[in-house]
């Protein structure tokens, strides 16, 4: 069991001094270089809801923590700096837990971190508690050069697009809970203990200012994109038949007898970028998907707020999204 002292001497000998930041672990306060970031978000876990200690591994869990946070600042189109951490912990935890806890933020920071921005620990608390493991991270970013890129700006017209399958962490959620052989469902599993978030790709979109709209896929893809149709104020259409699927989700779909496009469009947690294109601007994504070898999904429309969110089959008529897949996760 770690002493509060003890323990955060050890988080700043794993984390070193950030990029950005004057003064950072040891002190009152962190002091961060002037003018040098301009975006925060802050995410917390908490053990019993976000994870359990016997689906995780403390590496896997501690990864998840700064993942989320990395996925919230690229869906601004910016780069990650500095974080802060804050740890709730019982008061007799095992160290090799916290070990691995610490161990699994730190390979999100070398593993996450793209080109040119070093992420790192700048600060935070410890505390001890009678109930849960709780974590939060606290993760400062740089916008582009042109600003932050916003749910706000789409307009009818412009692509919808996605740089990857949904539904995976859901449905490893449920393999999980299933008891199934996670060997069977790999990337489903990982998917729910270990995200990636698409750190380089969302600075990549800021620096070359392409989409007009962009969001990080938490809450399943219908639901985040309907917060960019209700900032911008338009409706869109998804084109069901463009969307991609994992080879993994259908086969797990197939033998459990559920329905894979309730968990493309209802399954959350999965890091995937969401994001809306004017048409002007598509040759600039294919120019960039190309070099960076990104796989492009082209799913759908803007169109007017009148017409709301709708979901179309690959027949072009509309489907009852609130019937896809919804009693399976209500449930």
């Amino acid at each position: 069991m770690y002493r509060e002292f003890d323990l955060i001497e050890r988080i700043s000998k794993i984390f070193g001094q950030p990029e950005g930041v004057t003064l950072g672990i040891g002190d009152d306060c962190a002091v961060l270089d002037p003018g040098r970031f301009d975006l925060v978000t802050t995410d917390t876990m908490v053990e019993g809801v976000h994870f359990r200690r016997d689906w995780s591994s403390p590496q896997d869990i501690g990864f998840k923590a700064l993942a989320v946070s990395l996925s919230d600042v690229a869906a601004m189109g910016g780069g990650p700096g500095a974080f802060f951490l804050n740890l709730t912990l019982p008061k007799d935890e095992d160290e090799a837990f916290v070990e691995g806890l610490l161990e699994g933020l730190k390979q999100a920071c070398v593993e996450l971190g793209p080109a040119g921005f070093e992420v790192s620990a700048a600060g935070g608390d410890v505390t001890a508690t009678r109930g849960p493991v709780v974590i939060t991270t606290t993760l400062l970013g740089e916008a582009s050069p042109a600003g932050p890129l916003m749910r706000s700006g789409a307009v009818p017209g412009d692509r919808i697009v996605i740089l990857g399958p949904t539904g995976l962490a859901q449905a490893g959620v449920e393999v999980l809970e299933a008891g199934l052989d996670p060997d069977d469902y790999p990337a489903l599993v990982a998917a729910h203990r270990r995200p990636t978030p698409l750190v380089r790709q969302g600075a990549l979109l800021g620096l070359y200012g392409i989409p007009s709209a962009l969001i990080d896929v938490t809450d399943g893809l219908a639901q985040d994109l309907g917060h960019i149709l209700e900032r911008s104020k338009v409706g869109a259409s998804i084109e069901t038949h463009h969307l991609p699927r994992h080879d993994e989700l259908v086969a797990f779909c197939e033998a459990t007898d559920a329905d894979v496009l309730g968990y493309m469009l209802q399954g959350g947690e999965d890091l995937q970028l969401c994001f809306c294109v004017p048409p002007a601007r598509m040759p600039k994504l294919w120019e960039v998907a190309r070099r960076e070898d990104w796989d492009v999904f082209d799913i759908g429309e803007v169109r007017g707020s009148d017409e709301g969110l709708r979901v179309l089959g690959p027949d072009g008529q509309p489907l009852d999204i609130e019937t896809i897949g919804y009693q399976h996760f209500a449930d």
